[in-house]
This record gives structure tokens, C-alpha cells and sequence, in this order.
């Protein structure tokens, strides 16, 4: 695989290295991150891992940080490049990074290996591809950065899978969605006990562009899964949702920013949690609706189910509204199981283990419903139960 190029010769990743130095990582007085506090995180990039035989179809398999396998292996109309210097590709996809920010400066500054996936204008891929994020160990840490720019009219479904062992997994994620393009997107994050995931993901969404994306958060001590959706085109729609899961001293951050910025836009996001023992987890959610994006629907709801009395949820809704013709609401519950409802499965010769199963299950399998396409739905009810399985056990 390439070497360490980009960390050596890029001007806008040694920019970010020196902004992250200055800033350091964000104390109690930053706002966006009062809920989430860190400490003791290992930054220190892997070393280029060595390429593997391509073996799975439609797979790319990434070790620490890397890309070691599957670039021969893409459908039709999707194409992989490795960047290895400073293309305009690659500064067109930073450029639609967050300025002044500390997830960018951490990605882009220690940056591990850089890849473009194109889709082409009018292609229709009907195999979802799988991005697999795997090795690494407890004394680096992994920052890759990928690109994914879909050209007009096309339709493709991806599904990026954390299931890392390093220190620290810090990946972003560029989305450029042309015109009338189609996204069907989720993310599995099931690092190991002993990681941080820390994770940027950034879409760029033109006219009449249709985006499904969810993320299951669910490894790892700590996460924190920030997305930036940017509506830049009119009657484009976006349903962002998330469901983050947490036992022991897990703790499991969802942070958005729906951002419209053009007329006649939707987007929703529905966002679950279940909490058990004294894992904590957090909601961070902002709608944005800019001055001239009259006709904007923006909905945005967070319940949170806790399972203990020493577990925490904390939400944090925000509409941030500058037109006068919108239809944007916004919610946050968070509670226990409903004891009605518990009493009603026992009353039906269901022992109270299984009654309290069967309606966490619910709770979370109502909001995979949002998933359109359902080879991906399908991989988030086997995670949900897998989870499911492993609480029960305890």
C-alpha cells in the first residue's frame, strides 16, 4: 500500500496537524462537547499495512487505518482511487469539512490512507458495497479518510463496518451526492471495549438527491459519531437516524448538524437508545434552517430507554430557524420501561426476562423500519440481537 505521503507532503493535512497541536483536545468550556469529555486518548498512526489477495466480492477491507484488500473487486460503475498526493479531489472533499474543527484537524492531521470511491452518472448498483474496518492494536491509533462522490442519477448502498482494535479509530467520511442521486447508508460501530471512536462524516447533498442513512453505535469505551448534512439543492430529502446501545461504563455520543440551506427541503432524524448498568449516552442535534430555505420540513426526535438507575441519557434538540414559512419540530424522552406494558406480557405467561426482551426489541426494531433497503436492514436487526443475546447473558 502507498506510503505516508499525504502526512508528509500535503499542505492542508500538516495544516491541520499544527491547528490540532494549538488546540489540543476540547476542554469542559467547549459547548459541543460538555456532555463528552476525553482523556487519555492515543493518537499515534499506523504504519501502512501490507495489501492482502483480494478475496470478497463488493468488500473493502481496510487494517488499521489502510486499505489491504478488495479494490479489484467493485461492480460496475463504482471505481476506487488511492490518493497519494494532494489532488483536486482530494481538496474539494476537504474543503467540505467542518472549518474550525477539532474532528477534522484530528482526521486530517494524522491521516492514515486517503481513498476516492466514484459512482458514475446514471449507475444503478444493486450489490451494496461493504467497507470493513478491522486490526489494528492498543498502541496506535487509525485515521483514515475515505471520499465517496456519487454522480447524477445514480443509486448505490454502502455499509461501513467498525469492528477495530486500536486505541483510537478517528475515520471521516465525504459524501458528494449529485443531482437525483440515491443513498442507501449504514454504520456498524463494534470496536473493542478497550477503543475511542471517534468519527466525522460529512454529506453534501444537490437538488433532488434522496439520502437514507443510519448508524448503529454500539463497541467501543466511548464513541462519538458526528454527521454534517449540508441540503445544498432544492426537494432534496434526507432521513438520518441513529440507535446507540451501552452497558457497563460505555459511553456513546450522536451528534448532527441538519443544515438547510436551499427551498423545499426535508429531512428527519429519529434517534434511540437503550442504556444499561452506567453507561451513559448522548444526543447532540441541530437543525439549521437558512433565510432563503423557505418550504423546509425538519424533523428531529431522541427517546432513550434506561435499563438501570445509574445509566444516563443527556439530549440536546436544537432548531436554529431564520425563515418564516417551515414546518420543523423537535423532541427528546428519556424513561424507563413501561411498567403497563410489562405487566400485560407477564399477565400472558411470559416470564418478565423475556416480556422485558420482547419490548426493548421493539423500541429499537421500530426505527430500522426507516431502513429502506433491507440487505442493510437485515445487518442491523442481526447486530441488535447479537447485542440482545450478550445482554441477556450478562
Amino acid at each position: 500500500m502507498q506510503p505516508d505521503n499525504l502526512r508528509q507532503t500535503s499542505q492542508i493535512c500538516q495544516q491541520a496537524k499544527a491547528q490540532f497541536d494549538a488546540r489540543g483536545l476540547p476542554s469542559a468550556k467547549d459547548e459541543a462537547w460538555i456532555y463528552t469529555r476525553l482523556a487519555d486518548v492515543t493518537i499515534s498512526p499506523s504504519e501502512p499495512q501490507s495489501a492482502a489477495a483480494d478475496t470478497s466480492p463488493a468488500t473493502l477491507i481496510f487494517s488499521a487505518g489502510w486499505l489491504v484488500s478488495g479494490g479489484d473487486n467493485l461492480p460496475a460503475g463504482v471505481s476506487l482511487t488511492v490518493i497519494d498526493s494532494e489532488t483536486k479531489a482530494f481538496c474539494d472533499a476537504a474543503s467540505l469539512l467542518p472549518d474550525d474543527h477539532m474532528l477534522r484537524d484530528l482526521g486530517l492531521g494524522h491521516i492514515t490512507g486517503a481513498y476516492l470511491i466514484e459512482i458514475a452518472d446514471g449507475a444503478v448498483i444493486d450489490t451494496p458495497i461493504t467497507l470493513q474496518f478491522t486490526d489494528g492494536v492498543q498502541t496506535s491509533s487509525s485515521h483514515p479518510f475515505v471520499i465517496v462522490r456519487m454522480g447524477e442519477n445514480s443509486q448505490f448502498q454502502m455499509a461501513e463496518m467498525h469492528h477495530g482494535n486500536a486505541a483510537l479509530s478517528a475515520p471521516v467520511m465525504v459524501f458528494d451526492i449529485a443531482a437525483s442521486a440515491k443513498l442507501d447508508h449504514i454504520k456498524l460501530q463494534n470496536d473493542s471495549l478497550d477503543s475511542h471512536h471517534l468519527a466525522l462524516s460529512v454529506m453534501a447533498v444537490a437538488e433532488q438527491a434522496d439520502i437514507n442513512s443510519f448508524t448503529l453505535a454500539y463497541g467501543g469505551a466511548l464513541g462519538r459519531h458526528e454527521t454534517h448534512i449540508h441540503l445544498n439543492g432544492e426537494h432534496a430529502q434526507t432521513a438520518l437516524s441513529a440507535i446507540y446501545l451501552g452497558r457497563g461504563q460505555q459511553h456513546q455520543d450522536v451528534t448532527s448538524r441538519m443544515l438547510h440551506l436551499v427551498p423545499n427541503c426535508q429531512s428527519s432524524q429519529i434517534i434511540r437508545g437503550v442504556l444499561d448498568d452506567e453507561a451513559r449516552g448522548v444526543f447532540q442535534g441541530k437543525v439549521l434552517v437558512a433565510k432563503d430555505a423557505q418550504k423546509t420540513d425538519g424533523q428531529q426526535m431522541s427517546r432513550a430507554l434506561l435499563l438501570s438507575r445509574k445509566a444516563e441519557a443527556d439530549a440536546k434538540p436544537e432548531l436554529e430557524i431564520f425563515a418564516d414559512d417551515v414546518v420543523c419540530s423537535h423532541g427528546a424522552t428519556v424513561g424507563e420501561i413501561d411498567e403497563t406494558h410489562l405487566f400485560y406480557l407477564k399477565s400472558r405467561g411470559i416470564a418478565e426476562a423475556d416480556a422485558r426482551n420482547m419490548l426493548i426489541e421493539a423500541f429499537l426494531l421500530d426505527v430500522v423500519e426507516s431502513v429502506r433497503d433491507e440487505h442493510l436492514a437485515a445487518i442491523l436487526r442481526n447486530a441488535i440481537a447479537a447485542w440482545m443475546t450478550e445482554a441477556a447473558r450478562g
